[in-house]
């Protein structure tokens, strides 16, 4: 963790920037999620960008990827409303894995479009 004086830089610029009133009820789980989910959606993008198919079908295998993780998100919150296992049900963290399998799904497209017009080398 960082140190009190580290926190108080952070804060200074945050602040700076007009972004702290955005951030305060920001909560350190919601960041997981979406760093989580989009570390699943991309890989899963990278294996299917291996395959020796068009963009259009490599572009709609993304789509299909993104949409299947976002919705096993959803999935495992309902698991843990009705499983009773100590976890909570939270709207915010579906919203959180849709946030990160959207960015992963664009930054996958972008990327394969990037590569695709410089070609092979």
């Amino acid at each position: 963790m960082p140190s009190d004086g580290e926190v108080g830089k952070l804060m200074h610029w945050l602040h700076r920037l007009g972004l702290e009133e955005y951030l305060k009820d920001l909560e350190a789980d919601k960041i997981i999620h979406v760093g989580l989910f989009f570390v699943l959606v991309a890989l899963w993008c990278w294996a299917v960008a291996e395959l020796k198919i068009s963009y259009l079908s490599q572009f709609l295998l993304f789509i299909i990827v993104a949409q299947t993780w976002f919705f096993y998100g959803i999935a495992m919150e309902f698991v843990q409303e009705y499983l009773q296992n100590g976890r909570s049900y939270d709207v915010k963290d579906m919203i959180a894995d849709g946030i990160g399998c959207g960015l992963a799904l664009l930054a996958s497209l972008l990327f394969t479009r990037r590569m695709q017009s410089t070609g092979p080398q």
